[in-house]
C-alpha cells in the first residue's frame, strides 16, 4: 500500500465524524438536550409594557392639569 499523509489521516477523520453525526451518533462533540423552559414565568413582558405606559399616560396626564388649573406651580423649563 501507499504512504499515508497528515492529510489522508484527517480526511478519514472528518468523514467519520460526519457519517457518526449523519447516524445521529456523537462521540465528545454531541450536544444533550436542554431543560424544557417555561413560557409563562412570572408577569409576562407585554404586561409590564403596558403597566408602564398606563402609568406614564397617567403622571402626563397629572402634569398636564396641575399645570392648567394652578399656573405657577411647576417650574418653566426654558
Amino acid at each position: 500500500m501507499g504512504c499515508v499523509t497528515a492529510t489522508d489521516e484527517s480526511e478519514r477523520r472528518l468523514a467519520e465524524a460526519l457519517q457518526a453525526r449523519a447516524r445521529g451518533t456523537g462521540g465528545r462533540g454531541t450536544t444533550r438536550p436542554g431543560r424544557p423552559v417555561s413560557l409563562r414565568s412570572g408577569t409576562s413582558t407585554g404586561t409590564a409594557l403596558l403597566l408602564a405606559l398606563l402609568g406614564g399616560t397617567a403622571l402626563g396626564a397629572a402634569l398636564a392639569l396641575l399645570s392648567l388649573l394652578a399656573p405657577g406651580v411647576l417650574l418653566p423649563l426654558g
